[in-house]
């Protein structure tokens, strides 16, 4: 069986951190998200079953970047794990984002004072360049381009 809904698209990522205000400045600051809502100490019986946490408490804020959007909560009830995941640990693990050059993003990147895993990577056989950013608590983000690999091979 596919669902079937005329509306299905993509519409946001959430992602839980210890350090809002810092986590929020990335988003908005560094990467140019828009806050669309926030509210602290959040806490509406509906988001606890919502989220399978009865008793839930929270500072929530919605991020948007074009359609996409990021949900951030900081969770003050329950206490969570507050190790970052590594990438091969179990379930989501990144975020990516496409732009047009992996080379001048990484440049940006490093000039704001942030931490890559790697320097721009070709992968596909080309056909891509990426890198991940190390978030400041430790998340990572995905930068990926594109590339024609026509236009590639002539590099």
């Amino acid at each position: 069986m596919t669902l079937k809904d005329p509306k299905l698209v993509a519409h946001h990522t959430a992602v839980c951190v210890n350090d809002f205000e810092r986590a929020r400045r990335f988003y908005t600051d560094f990467l140019g998200f828009e806050l669309e809502g926030e509210m602290d100490n959040r806490s509406e019986a509906a988001l606890g079953e919502v989220v399978g946490l009865p008793g839930a408490v929270v500072r929530w804020a919605m991020l948007r970047l074009g359609s996409y959007r990021v949900e951030l909560f900081k969770y003050y009830s329950p206490q969570g794990e507050t190790r970052a995941r590594r990438q091969c640990d179990f379930g989501y693990n990144h975020m990516a984002f496409e732009v047009a050059d992996a080379d001048a993003v990484y440049e940006q990147v490093r000039q704001a004072g942030y931490e890559t895993v790697s320097p721009p990577r070709l992968l596909r056989g080309g056909r891509t360049k990426v890198f991940y950013l190390a978030e400041p608590e430790g998340a990572i983000t995905e930068f990926v381009q594109f590339r024609n690999i026509d236009a590639a091979e002539g590099e």
